[in-house]
């Protein structure tokens, strides 16, 4: 992974841009220790909305006219510039003391002016959209958090938590969509700046937005809100057009000339050519092994639970090549019917893997994250040509999820032995080679909560076997900052080394 990504910012009109230069992942030092966690999504109490998946960009250089600027502030936070669509201004957030301020750029008179009497709320605009917008010559408009703020728990009344509910059915302890609101909610606001006010006037009440856009007139701004739909619908987001001169109820936005500019995208990284893939029939279809050129030394194989060509949530940690260790990936489609038998399951995993490790002339260390890492240690019990395991972020005791993991939609007690064959804790005995297991810390997966790793470690090391544990601070199921990957990677690197 490239140690920076550098993106294009363009005024609508064209005659400006910003060259944005991003390190590829945010820093721990960006994490709020405030944050709290609504289901997989880190909510920053004081930017009121998800924390900010990119990291902060290290310059922001701005060109017009064949003039070059480079803008003289820090901690701006990784949105879509908001441009004046008739001067030469440019506006945006930046964060001090973790809160988000308005700033307001003058790329011709070359000034920058940081406005810390107008604090303003992130909402869902992190994802990469402006998250101010400009309606006429000097008026902003922005979200601004809930007056008394919005994250704030009350003080505990010392009542107990009580629950009941008649079945069959699926309990789950997921926090309510109202909550998202409280916690990510923002009102939209205008000020105008012209005239010196110091505060912002709401005009809406809390919403969840995801983007600002003038309407063409100028007096009025569609907002892109969200509303919770079902208990698992996710959000269904919805444009409403806000007049700010005689603010009411939010009506449907018309039709406006042209889309609504979708977030700024990552920047692609340099391309590479993919290596060609070898294919391993399983029984039922056919998976895909990707191999690193042949040279000495210890192959890792990770081992991905999804078809070949799929978007997969973690990748193979490629940065071992770099370090001198080839890696492998294994993208293992399962063939797992409603009615499946653990025989017909045992013959794909295992046949497959022993298949893959035929394609490497040394010593093989099996991988994955989340099921990945199931299948891995799977693999690892049952093939004695296997050397030792890495598993990310798994889940290694299936009882505590009856209700199905993965592809299996039975309950646990209709198929008691899958559920038991596919948990790493039930099995920890014949793990009698090596195991390194690393988690997110605050993993917030109700399936793969960090005990599942600490239990698992305890159980093989009571076994008699051998195990390291890898917690890493402030990282959930998918792990976001740089300092994280960093470490991770010196990690997989001496365990490598050890082969």
């Amino acid at each position: 992974m490239s140690a920076e990504w550098e993106r294009r910012d363009e005024a609508p009109s064209g005659s400006a841009w910003a060259a944005v230069r991003t390190p590829a992942l945010p820093s721990i030092a960006e994490h709020n220790p405030a944050s709290v966690r609504w289901r997989d999504l880190v909510i920053d109490p004081d930017l009121v909305g998800p924390a900010p998946g990119r990291a902060r960009p290290t310059s922001i250089t701005v060109s017009a006219g064949g003039d070059e600027w480079r803008l003289p502030l820090e901690d701006v936070l990784p949105t879509g510039l908001a441009w004046h669509p008739r001067r030469p201004l440019v506006a945006g957030l930046a964060v001090r003391e973790r809160r988000a301020y308005v700033w307001v750029a003058d790329y011709r008179a070359r000034t920058c002016t940081l406005l810390r009497h107008l604090r303003a709320a992130v909402s869902f605009t992190g994802y990469g959209h402006p998250p101010v917008a400009w309606c006429g010559d000097d008026r902003l408009a922005l979200l601004v958090p809930e007056p008394g703020g919005t994250a704030e728990a009350g003080p505990s009344e010392g009542r107990p938590a009580v629950f009941e509910a008649a079945g069959p059915g699926v309990v789950s302890f997921e926090p309510p969509p109202d909550e998202l609101e409280r916690l990510a909610g923002a009102r939209l606001a205008v000020v105008d700046l012209a005239a010196g006010i110091h505060a912002a006037a709401p005009l809406t009440p809390r919403l969840l937005v995801r983007s600002l856009l003038p309407a063409p007139e100028g007096s009025a701004v569609i907002v892109s809100h969200g509303r919770w739909v079902g208990d698992d619908g996710g959000l269904d987001w919805a444009d409403v057009l806000i007049d700010l001169d005689a603010p009411g109820r939010p009506r449907p936005a018309p039709r406006v000339d042209g889309p609504v500019p979708p977030p700024s995208p990552r920047p692609d990284e340099p391309e590479t050519e993919a290596a060609p893939a070898v294919s391993i029939p399983t029984g039922f279809g056919t998976a895909a092994l990707t191999l690193p050129p042949a040279r000495p030394g210890p192959l890792l194989l990770w081992i991905r639970a999804y078809p070949p060509g799929e978007d997969v949530p973690c990748p193979a940690p490629v940065d071992l090549d770099a370090a001198g260790h080839p890696t492998a990936t294994l993208d293992l489609p399962l063939h797992w019917p409603a009615d499946a038998a653990l025989d017909m399951l045992h013959a794909q995993i295992v046949g497959t893997v022993e298949q893959a490790c035929k394609h490497w002339d040394g010593p093989v260390v099996v991988g994955g994250h989340s099921f990945g890492a199931t299948l891995a240690l799977y693999a690892l019990a049952h093939i004695p040509g296997l050397v030792a395991a890495i598993a990310h972020s798994g889940c290694y005791n299936r009882t505590l999820t009856p209700t199905g993991f993965h592809y299996e939609k039975r309950p646990y007690w209709s198929v008691p032995g899958i559920y038991q064959a596919f948990s790493a804790l039930h099995f920890a005995d014949r793990l009698d080679r090596p195991v390194l297991l690393v988690h997110g810390a605050e993993d917030a997966n109700p399936a793969t909560p960090p005990e599942q790793s600490v239990e698992l470690y305890r159980a093989i090391v009571a076994a008699g076997g051998r195990a390291r544990l890898v917690l890493l601070p402030h990282e959930g199921h998918q792990y976001r900052y740089r300092e994280t990957h960093q470490a991770v990677a010196e990690e997989h690197r001496a365990w490598m080394a050890r082969w």
